[in-house]
């Protein structure tokens, strides 16, 4: 028998097998969420925000001592709203990177994300800010966003995220329920 025919009678072989069968409907891709183009519902929440998020910049506040697992909840949620949170078990449904960019240009990102998720009635967020191996001593963003999503009433609480998803560098985010005009 030469290889053709081989290759043929499987292929009909296989054919006739697979009569009346339908294949899955693919569920593997990545839904990916486009920045919201509206503007924020209340632009006097923002401006409050990002005021609250202007700080004076010392060296003591930079160089502030940071703890290596960052976690943070006001009261009032429950717990197993923070445990699935710490666990990284919450869909991310919007993500901030800022890697390589200073104090400044990261505050002005932060409040930016926080006003695209606001927008887009985002719940739960993952945000990157590294280790802080490229700093001199000392993490420099890593404690500012700690004290940042403190500072501000729409970050409900986060968690320094897991391992797959950044470790210490990155927290996952959960945020206000945006409430109906």
């Amino acid at each position: 028998m030469s290889d053709d025919s081989t290759k043929n009678s499987d292929e009909s072989l296989f054919k006739s097998e697979m009569t009346g069968v339908t294949p899955l409907k693919s569920d593997n891709k990545v839904k990916v969420r486009k920045k919201p183009t509206k503007t924020p519902r209340n632009q006097a929440h923002t401006e409050e925000d990002f005021n609250k998020l202007i700080d004076v910049f010392s060296d003591a506040e930079i160089t502030e001592a940071c703890p290596e697992t960052l976690s943070f909840s006001r009261s009032g949620l429950q717990h197993n709203v923070l445990k699935k949170l710490r666990q990284g078990k919450q869909p991310i449904e919007h993500d901030l990177d800022l890697h390589g960019l200073t104090v400044i240009e990261a505050r002005k990102a932060l409040v930016a994300f926080l006003d695209e998720c606001e927008i887009a009635d985002i719940r739960h967020a993952i945000i990157v800010h590294g280790k802080g191996f490229r700093s001199k001593d000392k993490p420099v963003i890593k404690p500012m966003i700690n004290r940042w999503l403190r500072a501000t009433d729409r970050v409900l609480a986060f968690h320094s995220a897991q391992p797959k998803d950044g470790g210490t560098g990155a927290v996952y985010v959960l945020l206000k329920k945006v409430k109906a005009n």
